[in-house]
């Protein structure tokens, strides 16, 4: 791939973006990569959603090309830093909390977000920014990923 004057991968013909969140999201994506936002202004977008409160701001939401992200580590799917260190504490809860090999935790987690989507893209979905997947403590997505999707493992006896 040939890369243009500033270093980084142009958008080409794709129009896959990915949510960081709010704007302190973007800034610490941006540092955290080391680019600069005029570098890359043509690979962010916004989406300024309505107020849920009539008289509230509207919130901005910043969303930026997938060209622009990178894996960190392992986990093909940890797109910063923070997932990077996410993924790796549902790891060594499987570990812990399973008695499974470091490896085998690694591979189920990348199994759960890292696998190839339908397009045949890696990772299939990516965690960065402010992401969703934060809505469950490690220790949960462990038992998700262990046991599987809708198991309801917390009701099973310990291992």
């Amino acid at each position: 791939m040939t890369l243009p004057e500033d270093g980084l991968p142009s958008s080409g013909s794709g129009d896959t973006y990915e949510s960081v969140g709010p704007r302190r999201s973007l800034d610490r994506f941006l540092a955290e990569y080391g680019i600069r936002e005029e570098q890359v202004r043509d690979r962010i977008k916004v989406h300024t959603s309505e107020p849920w409160m009539s008289g509230a701001t509207p919130e901005e939401e910043y969303l930026v090309h997938e060209s622009l992200l990178r894996s960190h580590g392992e986990f093909p799917c940890a797109g910063d830093n923070e997932a990077l260190a996410f993924c790796e504490e549902i790891a060594e809860e499987m570990v812990r909390a399973f008695g499974i090999a470091h490896g085998e935790a690694v591979a189920r987690v990348n199994r759960q977000w890292s696998e190839p989507g339908r397009s045949g893209g890696v990772p299939r979905i990516w965690i960065v920014g402010l992401d969703l997947v934060y809505h469950q403590t490690p220790d949960d997505w462990a038992g998700d990923i262990y046991y599987g999707k809708d198991s309801h493992w917390w009701r099973l006896p310990p291992p």
